[in-house]
């Protein structure tokens, strides 16, 4: 076997690890390296850098109250087991390598949403590694955390939610977690969310003394302020609930002949029933607060119960005077006199009757003990001759006459009540309908003003 082309091929292998230094660098560095040992010792205090930049608001699930974000971490330490001289070679003073080839923190996410709650590198990262020792590593990652939603002020409503970043081993002596000082974080690669408006970005380091252990442990908090957009909630759930209400009022103006005055309405109560479900498929199930455009909900769905509850009072305001019934003078005076006049209301009331005359039950009972006249006395054939007949005859005319004088009286002032009882429903339905509509709007403008 010809073993020059072998040794002409180890060679060249060798000259040409010779001549690039970052090979003989990472084979120097990692000769006797253990990324299994972490680079301090038993009574030094490793200390990491972490920053944190908010990239976007993916997502705010109110449902789940979970918060996901995209961001990215930076990590910074200082590894002696990784220094070097830039002398040896060639003045190398940095090179990039997989972060899962050397220790890293295991920081976790406390408030995490997901089983994996750990920061963990990947092949996929690469760790910087200065020749003073310094290690950089950054990750892109995306983040669920539980955010605790409050309702109450919904859709105009501001959340709190927070990042809580902590070793999950490793003591405050031991490893020295640290953001800087208090005050914004970095925001510049952040891209705005349509839904939310981040009002503050704040991050803060707490020590914790727990009463098992006298070491401290230290935590990093990112304290993010959200404030929706509410455009989105009043254009598609406010406004299609006020317009549903006014048609619900304005029902009331509708002719009682019609008979539709009822229906409108309970077709407008069943069309809010149906968006107010609706809200409830956005909010997590929670009986701590209700929310504001819940509570609107509510108001216009009493104000519409309450328009046909009276809508049915004014329909039998419009059909009590064909039972008899006199309308009262008070209500008369107050109603017409005064009512119509502040809501222009033009009525053209009938001349007055007698108000004194009652409805007879029977017309014929008046008659009963009016005898017809007979012949005249002392003359012979009594009622046989002409004289009577014509007696008799002219009586009936005139009976007939009185009763139907009698009727025409009756019905007049039948008439006269019947039209009285429904200008007065008039009356009433506009002012029902102009209190109704001031109170929804006047509801309307505190509640989301």
């Amino acid at each position: 076997m010809d073993v020059k082309p072998v040794l002409l091929f180890t060679g060249w292998m060798l000259a040409s690890v010779a001549c690039n230094p970052k090979q003989r660098l990472v084979a120097d560095l990692f000769r006797n390296y253990d990324k299994r040992v972490e680079p301090f010792g038993p009574n030094t205090t490793l200390d990491v850098r972490m920053d944190l930049t908010l990239v976007q608001i993916s997502d705010v699930d109110e449902k789940k109250q979970v918060l996901t974000t995209n961001c990215w971490i930076y990590l910074t330490w200082i590894d002696a087991a990784l220094a070097w001289q830039p002398g040896k070679y060639k003045n190398v003073t940095n090179i990039r390598i997989p972060a899962d080839s050397i220790w890293t923190p295991d920081l976790r996410l406390r408030n995490s949403a997901e089983v994996n709650n750990q920061i963990s590198s990947s092949g996929q990262n690469n760790a910087i590694l200065e020749s003073s020792g310094t290690v950089s590593v950054s990750y892109q990652v995306i983040l669920k955390t539980w955010c605790q939603i409050y309702v109450a002020s919904f859709p105009m409503d501001q959340q709190h939610c927070v990042m809580i970043f902590e070793t999950w081993t490793y003591r405050g002596d031991q490893l020295n977690i640290s953001n800087g000082e208090r005050g914004q974080a970095s925001l510049f690669e952040y891209i705005p969310n349509g839904e939310w408006e981040l009002t503050s970005f704040l991050k803060y380091r707490q020590t914790f003394q727990y009463p098992c252990c006298p070491e401290p442990y230290f935590t990093l908090k990112y304290i993010l302020t959200l404030k929706r957009w509410p455009q989105f909630f009043l254009m598609y759930l406010m406004m299609p609930c006020l317009i549903i209400t006014l048609v619900a009022l304005l029902g009331l103006l509708v002719p009682n002949e019609s008979g539709e005055k009822i229906s409108i309405g309970i077709t407008s109560l069943l069309s809010m029933i149906a968006l107010l479900l609706v809200i409830t498929t956005w909010l997590p199930s929670t009986s701590s607060a209700i929310p504001l455009l819940g509570r609107y909900f509510v108001i216009n769905i009493f104000v519409v119960s309450l328009s046909i509850c009276l809508a049915v009072f004014t329909l039998n305001i419009h059909h009590r005077g064909t039972r008899g019934h006199k309308l009262p003078r008070l209500v008369k005076t107050l109603c017409f006199g005064f009512l119509a006049r502040i809501l222009l209301i033009k009525l053209d009331l009938p001349e007055t009757t007698d108000e004194n005359m009652t409805i007879p039950a029977d017309d014929e009972a008046m008659d009963e003990g009016k005898a017809a006249p007979t012949g005249t006395e002392g003359e012979p054939g009594g009622g046989n001759n002409v004289v009577d007949v014509l007696k008799r005859l002219l009586h009936t005319v005139e009976k007939a006459m009185d009763l139907h004088k009698r009727r025409m009286t009756t019905q007049d002032s039948l008439d006269e009540a019947t039209y009285e009882w429904k200008q007065l429903a008039i009356v009433l339905e506009r002012a029902l309908t102009i209190t109704f509509l001031i109170v929804t709007l006047c509801t309307s403008c505190v509640m989301f003003s």
